[in-house]
């Protein structure tokens, strides 16, 4: 625990030198804070925190581990899929006669209404 306790002036001093200790008291209190809490961070640190990253930043995680991107991936997989089972459909259907593009409607129409 920090003591945050300033004494009092004295007689024999001025206004300007208790003024003085003052500030040079509250740099003390600020920098003894400052390592308190330092101090802190460093027992708290969880170790997955501790292990040595790419980052920069103190205690950084790989970002590429984040449940943020890993579901970012998985999305990104989906629409990746979607997209050329989209264009696969469109080349079939340009390739489809008149007979077959009426079944294929028809199985779409009753997709459609069974979802």
């Amino acid at each position: 625990m920090i003591d945050e306790t300033f004494r009092q002036i004295s007689s024999r001093e001025s206004g300007q030198q208790y003024q003085q200790y003052v500030n040079t008291r509250r740099a003390e209190i600020a920098q003894l804070k400052k390592e308190e809490f330092e101090t802190s961070l460093r027992e708290s640190q969880s170790p997955e925190r501790s292990k040595p990253t790419d980052s920069g930043l103190f205690g950084g995680n790989n970002i590429f581990k984040s449940q943020l991107v890993k579901d970012a991936k998985t999305v990104t997989d989906l629409n990746r899929r979607k997209h050329k089972m989209k264009e696969q459909m469109i080349e079939m259907i340009g390739n489809l006669n008149e007979e077959d593009f009426t079944r294929f409607e028809g199985t779409m129409i009753e997709f459609n209404l069974a979802k």
